[in-house]
């Protein structure tokens, strides 16, 4: 697992560049350089809106596992909001389908330990 994540870590940002001078190639490096900040700005105030509502759903969240689930959903935000802000086609992909809250809420369950159809646990209360 640590070797394809160094793997993709050194390879995307070729694969981004290339793609950025294809595009470049065919609209201009202005209009280029336009949707790379546009693309950023875009998807940074998602970031900010879905994380409002993250915090505001782990305030609400009672269970143990809930609010493993939410730590987890706000670290994805987080990640999404890196790779919004780095140059580039793929990262920018990748950025917005961790925005997208099915794809978040999907991963966080997944990497809680919960899955999908995870039961709610209340320890007695």
């Amino acid at each position: 697992m640590i070797g394809l994540l160094l793997l993709a870590i050194a390879t995307v940002p070729f694969i981004d560049i290339y793609i950025l001078v294809q595009i470049a190639g065919m609209i201009g490096f202005w209009q280029t350089l336009a949707l790379i900040l546009l693309t950023g700005a875009v998807g940074l105030e998602i970031v900010r809106r879905e994380g409002i509502y993250v915090l505001v759903k782990m305030q609400r969240s009672v269970t143990a596992g809930e609010a493993s689930r939410n730590a987890l959903e706000i670290g994805f935000l987080v990640l999404a909001g890196l790779l919004l802000i780095l140059p580039g086609i793929v990262t920018d992909v990748a950025g917005f389908l961790l925005v997208f809250r099915p794809v978040r809420e999907r991963l966080a369950a997944k990497y809680s330990g919960e899955g999908f159809n995870a039961e709610v646990r209340t320890f007695g209360i």
